[in-house]
């Protein structure tokens, strides 16, 4: 709903967002998202378990590998517009979410320690390949070299998260204030509202054909992960809790951080954020579907195993 509020005011009142953005607000509300998000980090949940390498590969290159050459596939040959085929392509090389697919995993019995681990590893690899793997697929048409955007993302995303992780330790009682999350939330929905608000001539642009069309590949790209990542977990052997935490995890993409790689982009983003909102909307969407699922088919079979 957030995320909803944030387009409507960027098409009916754009002013202030677009004066937030002249004073450089973007790269301070991701710093503070990430800083929200490494408080809320305990170390003491960090201790991987045997076999949990193998999963962290096949996750790194279903979610930092596979995942960008499909965003790639669609990008040049998808037709859709610039700025959204852009969105769709960044989001497809960013990282895990960094707590709903936890969340997913654990009420659907899934290892959520794993899912933890897995989130955190992924995005400390995705700081350094989003970079390079954007400037080698669409470096030529974007005259993007990938070491300034490499140091943006370890000053917006990575030294904020170390920055909070390094401050609950000094002060534990900071992890457990309740409005932490609400914080994040807010601050992604600002610098949702922000960015759109800069790009309002695109917005205007856009016709309901062109996000159906977004809408579409969105939804066919995140589950070609998911299926990709439930094969993975089958031909690793894996144990069913450990397929979950590889299913949610690898699959879902983090849209902070595809906003800090647009900011980085500057005046190549366009109104590409609209794509990193309904992706992270439609994965949201399927994945509680699904996760609703399994979790009724995990309450069926404990009350048939209670009637027998």
């Amino acid at each position: 709903m957030g995320l909803c509020l944030a387009f409507g005011a960027a098409l009916l009142l754009p002013a202030p967002g677009i004066w937030l953005n002249q004073l450089g607000l973007l790269p301070w509300l991701v710093a503070l998202i990430f800083l929200m998000n490494g408080l809320q980090t305990s170390l003491q949940q960090l201790r991987p378990e045997p076999g949990f390498g193998r999963t962290l590969l096949s996750g790194a290159l279903i979610s930092l590998l596979l995942s960008p050459l499909l965003g790639w596939l669609v990008y040049a040959f998808g037709g859709l517009d610039d700025s959204l085929r852009l969105g769709l392509l960044v989001m497809s090389m960013v990282p895990p979410t960094l707590s709903s697919c936890v969340v997913l995993t654990r009420i659907t019995g899934g290892k959520a320690s794993w899912s933890l681990f897995m989130t955190l590893g992924l995005n400390f690899l995705g700081i350094a390949t989003i970079p390079f793997m954007l400037s080698l697929l669409v470096g030529g048409e974007l005259a993007l070299s990938p070491w300034p955007m490499l140091v943006t993302l370890l000053k917006i995303v990575l030294l904020p998260f170390i920055a909070g992780l390094l401050l609950r330790q000094w002060r534990p009682a900071l992890g457990g204030l309740s409005w932490l999350g609400q914080v994040s939330t807010l601050s992604v929905i600002v610098t949702s509202w922000v960015t759109l608000s800069a790009s309002g001539q695109a917005l205007y642009q856009l016709s309901a054909g062109a996000l159906l069309e977004l809408s579409v590949w969105s939804l066919l790209l995140h589950v070609t992960l998911v299926l990709l990542c439930v094969l993975s977990g089958r031909l690793l052997r894996l144990a069913l809790a450990e397929r979950r935490a590889l299913m949610f995890t690898a699959s879902q993409k983090t849209m902070p951080v595809a906003v800090s790689v647009l900011v980085g982009l500057g005046s190549n983003s366009g109104a590409a954020v609209v794509s990193c909102i309904l992706f992270h909307f439609l994965q949201m969407l399927f994945d509680s579907l699904l996760a609703s699922r399994i979790k009724r088919r995990q309450k069926r079979s404990a009350a048939l195993e209670e009637a027998t």
